[in-house]
């Protein structure tokens, strides 16, 4: 039986997603504030477990404070660069004044913490993907996290969130190059997880991203991801989060 073909609109938004990659270098064309105020509304249609809602969006326009939050992610230029900067916040303060409101504090659990950092994830990529059918690129900044305290203050943010991320939006002045992904078959199981399948397809990942890097000028080794992930993640990164957040309400205990 022929598979019926896909609805244009479908076709269309797969395609640009297969296509998608980080953009870092972007034209100084600004978005018009139209698109911006739809995509964020798209992006509040997320998915959001229970209905709490746990993510906030701060658009920052301000020059000074996109230099000052540029500085604390490792000095990523493209932040006072791009023509749009979001910070999705992981929030959990609008839970809390419900709790108190009925009299009762929020206990603040490990669950809480994952479904506001989930929830910001889901509006985040929601966005994004809504930002490529308008030819829109962009490129995640986990870096916010370098120092998380500074943020909040930067930002005013209030008792109970923290930024998880940023994210620079754009008119890319040159079309993304995709890196390739791992394997089907590392990446999809089914019924059961096959360990067998993603110790098996490494090796060939490794070749296929070698490959990418030296296609684009720049020099990796021939177990390319293996040797870069092993070597960033055998040393434990960001040590103090867990206390940084702490200090802003949320001990997720």
């Amino acid at each position: 039986m022929t598979a019926p073909e896909l609805p244009d609109t479908a076709a269309d938004l797969l395609r640009r997603l297969q296509a998608r990659g980080a953009v870092r270098d972007f034209r100084p064309d600004p978005v018009p504030e139209a698109w911006l105020d739809a995509l964020l509304a798209a992006g509040q249609r997320a998915p959001t477990s229970s209905n709490l809602q746990a993510c906030s969006v701060i658009v920052v326009r301000d020059a000074q404070l996109r230099e000052q939050l540029a500085t604390l992610a490792s000095n990523q230029r493209h932040v006072v660069d791009c023509p749009v900067f979001l910070v999705f916040c992981a929030d959990l303060s609008r839970v809390a004044l419900a709790c108190e409101a009925q009299g009762a504090a929020m206990d603040d659990t490990l669950e809480l913490g994952l479904v506001a950092s989930i929830d910001a994830a889901l509006v985040a990529m929601t966005l994004a993907a809504a930002a490529e059918t308008m030819g829109l690129a962009s490129v995640f900044i986990g870096a916010l996290r370098n120092h998380p305290g500074d943020v909040a203050r930067l930002l005013g943010l209030p008792q109970r969130a923290f930024a998880a991320f940023g994210l620079c939006l754009g008119w890319p002045r040159t079309p993304p190059v995709p890196k390739p992904r791992l394997p089907r078959a590392a990446f999809v199981h089914e019924d059961r997880y096959d360990s067998s399948a993603s110790e098996a397809a490494l090796a060939d990942y490794d070749r296929q991203l070698a490959l990418h890097y030296r296609a684009r000028g720049k020099e990796t080794t021939d177990d390319s991801w293996s040797r870069t992930t092993g070597r960033k993640f055998s040393v434990g990164r960001r040590r103090a989060l867990r206390a940084e957040l702490a200090a802003l309400g949320l001990k997720m205990e």
